[in-house]
């Protein structure tokens, strides 16, 4: 008889992606779907390319896989772990609603460190998401066309970064109606909405001209630049509300409300019109603000639309390969002797310094984080040290470079990871006696290709600002890093083989939770060592950051050696 029982989508067999419906997340999709047809999108195409993604990531261990699936007691439940981490920030953030200044510097604020967090996490954590060119390989064949290929990847973004704004923002959204009302509040919801959006279109935009005008192992290099000069940017418009009149302080002074040009290229700047209109605060900064905050994010993603298929097209560049075996250069060779001993560990330090320069994913991921953590310093240069003589500050941009430390935690994770994990599998037969030497190879080629170059041009302009004793500092600065790099990177790595699992797009959401952690402590960091160093200045401060750093190095080097061992098991697929 059960061969003439009724079927539906929803009692359909959950493995089948042709009789899945859409995931409930997505269901209200379904009221638009004369207008998405309209467009050129296929509707029924549409719901199972969202269903299979649903279905993959509800197999998942981790990642939103932990969400969807019922688990038993003492699994894996990170991406509960990550949200609470991001929520724990959004409680944190919320504070700023009771700062003793207006409306506007108080959302400004907030607003800027919005835009920033999820800038930050549209360029690394999702990235993956965004340039993956292995969709439309796997569903044109199915005749799915590009506009609702792109369609379904905008969907399947928004999904995760709409999860990252509630985590960051809710609180703080929370607290603003307790202090300025709830219709306060209700504005500035729309205003961060408004600008995830304005930042996911930015970004799309940005590599469409990208994915444009460049081709190979250039197009490459040049999505890590623009990723960094990204961050750069969206960091020093929302700063430039600074150099109004009365400016921002954390001593109850307030932005002018009176309406200024540079309000016009500050974007964190434009989603405070909003509150302040709900404030009942109609001016015409408010008004010109509020303007800008709607009609710029929905005008991009209407332009974008229209050329979503090009994205789509434009995408299969990246699957272009760079056949020309780069030369190892006078830099490794370099930073090889000085860092590493003839024998297994230099091989090791060769494999990783190879694996890190080929693997666009994890530039992806990690390059824009460095980049914060470069222009981190510029928070407190411009910020604290604006007003300081210059024979005071220069002791403070001694230390200029101890900002990169918040890339550390997202740069050493992500030496899990590899698009080829199952090139690892050689460890599997050959003879491998050492296992802590591969880990401490692989973790110095990557201080020595990410961290080291920006440290040492840091300590250069530093010395040339200050002399012997930035000089000084900058050494500090960079052993410093060099064994806390070697300190985090046995708990964070240690555990899993390096290079031997595959990237997991949806577990990309505790990703962005560790980077919103390590910039957390990383700048507590940064301000201990900065504050401490500039106050005391002279040679015995930095003295005592080279022996800690030396310390570090040498202990933990040997730890590495004798107390590593890996279960050789290789992850080629996503959990």
């Amino acid at each position: 008889m059960k061969l003439f029982k009724k079927t539906s989508l929803d009692t359909a067999d959950p493995t089948d992606t042709a009789a899945l419906p859409l995931p409930k997340t997505f269901a209200w999709l379904a009221r638009f779907r004369p207008l998405l047809e309209k467009r050129g999108i296929q509707f029924d195409q549409l719901r199972l390319i969202l269903a299979t993604k649903g279905l993959l990531a509800a197999r998942e261990s981790s990642g939103l896989g932990s969400m969807f699936n019922k688990r038993k007691r003492g699994q894996d439940a990170s991406i509960k772990t990550a949200f609470l981490w991001n929520l724990f920030f959004g409680l944190i953030l919320g504070l700023l609603m009771f700062l003793p200044t207006s409306i506007l510097t108080t959302f400004t604020l907030f607003m800027t460190i919005q835009l920033l967090t999820s800038f930050l996490a549209i360029l690394t954590t999702y990235s993956s998401l965004i340039l993956d060119p292995r969709d439309r390989s796997v569903f044109a064949s199915r005749g799915v066309n590009d506009q609702t290929l792109s369609f379904a990847r905008l969907i399947n973004i928004c999904f995760y970064l709409g999860m990252t704004l509630l985590a960051m923002g809710g609180p703080g959204l929370v607290m603003a109606g307790i202090h300025y009302g709830p219709i306060v509040a209700l504005g500035g919801l729309i205003g961060l909405l408004l600008s995830g959006v304005l930042s996911l279109v930015m970004a799309l935009f940005v590599y469409l001209l990208v994915l444009r005008f460049f081709d190979g192992e250039r197009l490459r290099n040049m999505l890590n630049l623009v990723q960094i000069l990204l961050m750069i940017g969206i960091y020093v418009g929302g700063q430039l509300p600074n150099l109004l009149p009365r400016s921002m302080s954390l001593f109850g002074m307030s932005i002018s409300g009176q309406f200024n040009w540079l309000f016009l290229p500050a974007v964190p700047a434009w989603f405070v019109g909003l509150p302040m209109l709900f404030a009942g605060q109609v001016t015409v900064l408010s008004l010109t603000l509020t303007a800008l905050s709607v009609v710029v994010p929905i005008a991009l993603t209407l332009v974008f639309l229209h050329f979503s298929g090009v994205f789509e097209a434009y995408l299969e560049k990246l699957n272009q390969g760079d056949a020309r075996t780069r030369k190892l250069g006078w830099w490794f060779r370099g930073v090889s002797a000085l860092l590493t001993r003839p024998g297994e560990e230099r091989t090791y330090f060769t494999l990783g310094w190879r694996v890190l320069g080929s693997e666009r994913d994890y530039k992806l991921r990690v390059y824009p984080q460095l980049a914060y953590g470069i222009i981190l310093p510029l928070i407190f240069v411009g910020g604290g040290l604006r007003d300081m003589p210059f024979s005071s500050a220069k002791h403070f941009i001694a230390y200029a470079g101890i900002g990169v430390i918040v890339a550390l935690a997202p740069a050493l994770v992500n030496l899990r990871f590899s698009s080829q994990p199952q090139a690892m599998a050689i460890f599997q037969y050959v003879p491998f006696t050492t296992h802590g030497l591969l880990l401490r190879g692989v973790v110095k080629a990557m201080f020595a290709r990410l961290f080291l170059p920006p440290l040492l041009l840091i300590t250069i302009l530093t010395t040339a600002l200050g002399g012997f004793d930035a000089l000084l500092a900058g050494i500090a600065v960079i052993i410093f890093t060099y064994g806390m790099t070697l300190m985090m990177g046995w708990p964070l790595v240690g555990s899993q083989f390096p290079f031997a699992s595959v990237y997991s797009a949806n577990a990309n959401f505790s990703g962005g939770a560790l980077g919103f952690a390590s910039i957390f402590f990383g700048v507590i960091i940064a301000m201990i060592v900065i504050g401490i160093g500039g106050f005391l200045g002279g040679w015995l401060f930095p003295l005592g950051l080279i022996v800690l750093g030396l310390t570090l190095g040498m202990l933990l080097g040997h730890f590495y050696r004798t107390n590593l061992r890996y279960e050789l098991k290789i992850k080629t697929t996503q959990e």
